[in-house]
């Protein structure tokens, strides 16, 4: 599985404590979701790290449960750090099966109808 990385801008200054401990519990209970830290200039932005983040869940739910703005900044994938490749898995294409086209064969089509045409007028 690859890591991605979410990073949300919150509407809090960096000394409002209790919102940034609240942001925190809501960002680790995510599925998906490793680790979260406050970075930014502001001390104002949550950064996420896990595997299959919603990130589009996690930022409304972060801004219905602060009751302040929150922006989906960035959503990508963590680079490995490590220089060695040779363990990288590679990806083999296979060759799909091809079918061959064959003719659906056209079956004569015989309307039936009732012989009976006299009698009763009612049906």
């Amino acid at each position: 599985m690859n890591k991605q990385k979410v990073v949300i801008r919150l509407s809090l200054n960096g000394h409002d404590k209790k919102s940034r401990s609240k942001a925190f519990k809501i960002a680790v209970s995510q599925p998906g979701v490793n680790s979260a830290a406050m970075k930014g200039g502001e001390n104002n932005q949550l950064e996420v790290e896990g595997e299959q983040i919603d990130a589009a869940v996690l930022t409304k739910l972060l801004r219905k449960k602060l009751k302040k703005g929150a922006e989906l900044l960035s959503v990508g994938l963590i680079d490995k750090k490590d220089g060695n490749k040779n363990n990288d898995p590679k990806t083999e294409l296979v060759p799909m099966m091809q079918w061959p086209n064959h003719v659906v064969p056209q079956y004569p089509f015989y309307e039936v109808t009732q012989s009976y045409q006299g009698g009763c007028s009612i049906l």
